[in-house]
Order: structure tokens, then C-alpha cells, then sequence
């Protein structure tokens, strides 16, 4: 089952600084899972197993978000991190 990723109350409350990083701002803005660079290979792996459990429709949106911030899709992102 998808698990939503922080939204925007829960990050003023518990990580006030992921407010300022485009990435975790528009996740919580859109509830849309988006695959970027992990502090450990235990949480990217979590971040990739839960995009794969997005819907289509999700997924089309997150790989537009991907690209426009990395310049490739999540699936590509994910392969080279």
C-alpha cells in the first residue's frame, strides 16, 4: 500500500529545514512520491519500493517533476543513485 510522504503540517512540525528543498516541498505539496538522493541505501530503497506502489496517473506527474529538477524520469534517477 502507498504511503503518502510527509505533508506539509507534518514537515513545519518535525523537519522545519525540508521546507526549503524543492524535492520535499512539492512531495508534501502533492502527496506524490519523487525519487531523489537518500541519507542511507535502507531509505532510498523504501522511497523506490513506495513509487512503485503509486498509481499511473501519480507516477506520470512525479516522472514530469523528475525531469524537470534532474533532467531524467524516476526510474533512471533511481538507477543511478
Amino acid at each position: 500500500m502507498y504511503q503518502r510522504p510527509y505533508s506539509l503540517e507534518e514537515l513545519r512540525d518535525n523537519y522545519p529545514s525540508l521546507l526549503k528543498d524543492p524535492v520535499h516541498l512539492w512531495r508534501a505539496k502533492t502527496g506524490i512520491e519523487l525519487i531523489h538522493k537518500e541519507p542511507t541505501p535502507k531509505e532510498q530503497k523504501r522511497i523506490w519500493e513506495n513509487w512503485n506502489k503509486m498509481s499511473k496517473k501519480m507516477k506520470v506527474k512525479s516522472d514530469k517533476k523528475s525531469i524537470e529538477l534532474f533532467g531524467k524520469n524516476n526510474a533512471e534517477h533511481n538507477q543511478d543513485l
